[in-house]
């Protein structure tokens, strides 16, 4: 399900997965009170709601709930839709639905031409993430010798890297991981990262993250996550969140960032907060 907000000082929008078939009625209440909260704390007026899905009984199990949870907390939904890739439908009732065909959308167009590409789920998505067994082979030999790299010398891999889009090698991300397990050397490469340049820690942290061998992952996947936040790609945030605390679950810029995730923080309340201001303790 996908929601987009209206009416709030700062428009966000959020993607979950439905509940499975056979979720109790709290597993898909619950599900629709992480929709609800944040929508109630940025003071959203009105909701548009699609849910994506083949099946039908399903998808209206989950609307109802959701418009009901809506309407409980006087927040108006526009409209609520199924869609199952060719037609869609009123998401709470039956119908024939309406054929459609977003292949050539001049939005679809343009996610092509400024090199975006959509996931079909969360699976699929978390997925970009996976083990690259080979890197991550060079990166635990690398660590066996690496000590870690110094606030300044990380500061100057990471601009280094982003200038010119290159990979570090393997004893550099040796060193890196090794210095983003200091949560004193790990703020170098947070802290100074802006809008401006997320979408390139992104792919450079996501690259980190492929190469890593676990028991050093905790840190380079929050970076990444805290990257993802100011990209304004939350799903993919959550993915590297997830990655993170599956390892280490008290991690702190891991919980930070899965605060500002749950409560629907807009990326541009970092220029607005003057950057470093928030950081964790």
């Amino acid at each position: 399900v996908v929601m987009m907000t209206f009416g709030a000082e700062h428009q966000f929008h959020a993607r979950l997965d439905l509940p499975p078939a056979g979720a109790t009625d709290a597993e898909v209440s619950q599900v629709a009170a992480l929709l609800v909260e944040p929508a109630v704390r940025h003071d959203v007026t009105g909701v548009l709601l699609v849910f994506y899905s083949d099946h039908a009984e399903q998808a209206r199990r989950s609307a109802r709930c959701l418009v009901d949870a809506f309407g409980a907390a006087g927040i108006t939904v526009l409209d609520a839709i199924r869609a199952d890739g060719q037609r869609h439908w009123p998401a709470t009732g039956p119908g024939e639905g309406t054929a459609y065909d977003v292949s050539a959308h001049p939005v679809r167009a343009q996610a092509v031409l400024d090199g975006h590409v959509t996931r079909r789920s969360r699976a699929e998505l978390a997925a970009t993430l996976n083990p690259d067994d080979r890197g991550r082979a060079d990166v635990a030999r690398a660590l066996l010798h690496r000590s870690a790299l110094p606030a300044d010398e990380v500061s100057a891999l990471l601009l280094g890297c982003l200038a010119t889009g290159s990979a570090p090698g393997a004893d550099e991300v040796a060193g890196l991981v090794r210095a983003v397990a200091d949560p004193v050397v790990r703020d170098v490469a947070w802290l100074g990262m802006t809008r401006h340049d997320a979408d390139r820690h992104v792919a450079l942290w996501s690259d980190v993250v492929r190469r890593t061998p676990d028991e050093w992952l905790p840190g380079a996947a929050a970076v990444l996550g805290f990257a993802a936040w100011l990209a304004g790609s939350g799903a993919l945030a959550w993915c590297a969140v997830d990655r993170c605390l599956a390892v280490d679950p008290d991690h702190v810029l891991g919980g930070y960032v899965a605060q500002l995730l749950e409560r629907a923080v807009p990326p541009q309340a970092w220029a607005e907060a003057g950057a470093g201001a928030g950081r964790p303790a």
